[in-house]
């Protein structure tokens, strides 16, 4: 099982305990059911009704201590493993490929440390509760066996036929219940497009439309998944149910015909079939949980697995200590080519081969159409992707190899993509100096719209323009040596625009900072040093600046 598999990988926390616990609470459970049946015979004598209830209490306190302890434990055990999965699997996302990463898709990571995960610590206790009523399941036939041998194999015969019927309804369930998991993600990715394209398909009704139909779909393919599962379930807890009706009823009708006649044993044999009933509807009713986490486990060592293996493909840099590299003279492209790749290992889209030198200090700005393949060059440049073929050189020294790992090489930039991401806080730049973070939001007029405290911004719930200028400013204290704007001025009023091209890259070249920026300004082309055009993911042209 991979709950087991789960629980000896992630606990060092011994289960004995537990285990013990549990099986005490079971037995002292079923030794309830023998006290009840014993103070039933003696109801009439008050002295032994007072031993017996004595024996109550105490057996009653063990069973309830011994309970609480195996759940309580097993809880913190389970939250403890989630934790730490939770915890190692975001380490391997953080340090995992952005190819990678944009090829799973987020729905998938979400729903794997989220859902997944939920269901595994929801499932903990029922594994406890289930595991209790077992053995006391078992302590129980034995005492039906003490009171009636016939009694007995009538009973085990209804479970060992219950079983074998709830096997075989089984076999497709783990499938399907893979199937339907796999489907609510494919839902969690609807809905995400739903909320992050929010903007496009409110102003495009057919856009909006579409979209929603591909959603219906698959949410009515996700419920009739989760209800053709649903159903076996519902039939296998109405079948041990009606099982027990009918095995009582052979117990009152026929066994009296069958020579063991007498009252009492009817009723003690009754009222252990009775006791029995809710352990087993609780044993039956846990294996659907116990089943979705075994399929949620499977999962997310899965997803694990794809992570550890996108790792190796580039494993000579985990080796490579991060070594800051203070200072560069040129960075070469020696026929450097990308591709995107479908499952099949075919190329999609190529941008290359570049040959391609920039030196330190230069502004280069980067034109070309959409769909040229500008961003998919700066994540080849800012070491995101690694080149499909040729080399890239730091200094003489390829990139990748030698004292020039690609963490060490990725340290030197300082980007603002067009599709960044704003954090709210100002992570890796601890003891910053606040009056120079007042003094830039006051340049960038965010002076007003929000503040810094403790290292967090107080709203990051601004324009776009506005989460730009911020961005900026983010990006200027990193102080890193090579800044890569991809069309940053787009959003900006005619003031910061001005300020942006005649200023600020101005500012950051004397400082001897190197910039490459996308830009279709192109009355702001003199101020960079090289103009590059890209067309077809390749470089055809340097335009006059």
């Amino acid at each position: 099982m991979n709950l087991l598999k789960l629980y000896k990988r992630e606990s060092s926390t011994s289960g004995t305990g537990i285990i013990f616990m549990a099986t005490l609470s079971g037995v002292a459970n079923a030794g309830l059911l023998a006290v009840i049946n014993l103070s039933i015979d003696t109801a009439s004598y008050e002295g032994l009704n007072f031993r017996y209830l004595l024996l109550f209490v105490i057996i009653f306190f063990v069973f309830i201590t011994g309970k609480k302890y195996a759940l309580s434990k097993s809880t913190i055990i389970a939250e403890n493993i989630i934790r730490g999965v939770r915890e190692r699997i975001t380490d391997k996302i953080r340090q995992s490929e952005l190819y990678h990463i944009e090829d799973v898709g987020k729905s998938v990571f979400y729903t794997r440390l989220t859902l997944d995960t939920n269901i595994i610590s929801e499932c903990s206790v029922t594994i406890i509760n289930s595991a209790q009523s077992a053995i006391m399941l078992v302590f129980c036939l034995m005492y039906i066996a003490i009171l009636s041998k016939l009694a007995f194999m009538i009973v085990v015969s209804f479970l060992i036929g219950g079983a074998v019927v709830y096997l075989y309804s089984q076999s497709s369930t783990i499938g399907e219940l893979d199937e339907a998991a796999n489907k609510e993600t494919e839902f969690f990715g609807l809905l995400e497009h739903i909320l992050d394209g929010f903007k496009e398909i409110k102003i495009n009704r057919k856009k909006n439309d579409h979209l929603f139909t591909f959603f219906r779909t698959v949410a009515a393919e996700a419920e009739k998944l989760k209800i053709k599962t649903g159903l076996t379930f519902v039939f296998n807890i109405m079948f041990s149910q009606a099982a027990f009706y009918i095995m009582i009823g052979i117990v009152v009708f026929l066994m009296p015909r069958l020579g063991e006649a007498y009252s009492d044993l009817l009723v003690r044999v009754t009222a252990a079939i009775l006791f029995i009933t809710g352990p087993v509807d609780n044993v039956v009713g846990s294996i659907q949980f116990i089943i979705r986490s075994d399929v949620a486990v499977g999962h997310i060592y899965q997803l694990e697995s794809e992570l550890d293996a996108s790792m190796r493909v580039y494993d000579a840099d985990s080796s490579m200590p991060v070594k800051e590299i203070k200072s560069f003279n040129q960075l070469c492209f020696d026929n450097v080519s990308y591709s995107y790749m479908d499952k099949k290992g075919r190329p999609l889209f190529t941008i290359g081969p570049a040959n391609l030198s920039v030196r330190q200090g230069e502004t280069i700005f980067i034109v070309g159409g959409n769909g040229s393949g500008k961003t998919t060059f700066l994540k080849v440049l800012t070491g995101l992707y690694y080149p499909t073929s040729g080399t890239m050189k730091l200094n003489d020294q390829q990139v990748g190899i030698g004292r020039v790992s690609y963490p060490a090489y990725r340290e030197m930039f300082s980007v603002i993509f067009g599709d960044f991401h704003l954090f709210d806080r100002l992570y890796g730049l601890e003891g910053i100096d606040k009056d120079r973070v007042n003094e830039l939001l006051e340049l960038m007029e965010l002076d007003k719209k929000t503040s810094l405290a403790d290292g967090r911004f107080s709203t990051i719930d601004l324009s776009t323009g506005q989460r730009k200028r911020l961005a900026m400013i983010v990006a200027l204290l990193e102080n890193k040596q090579i800044y890569i704007f991809d069309e940053w001025a787009a959003d900006q009023d005619p003031i910061f625009r001005e300020y942006y091209y005649h200023i600020l890259l101005k500012r950051l070249k004397d400082e001897g900072k190197t910039i490459i920026a996308v830009s279709h300004d192109d009355r702001y082309f003199h101020i960079a040093d090289r103009v590059m055009k890209m067309e077809f993911g390749q470089f055809s042209e340097e335009m006059s600046a």
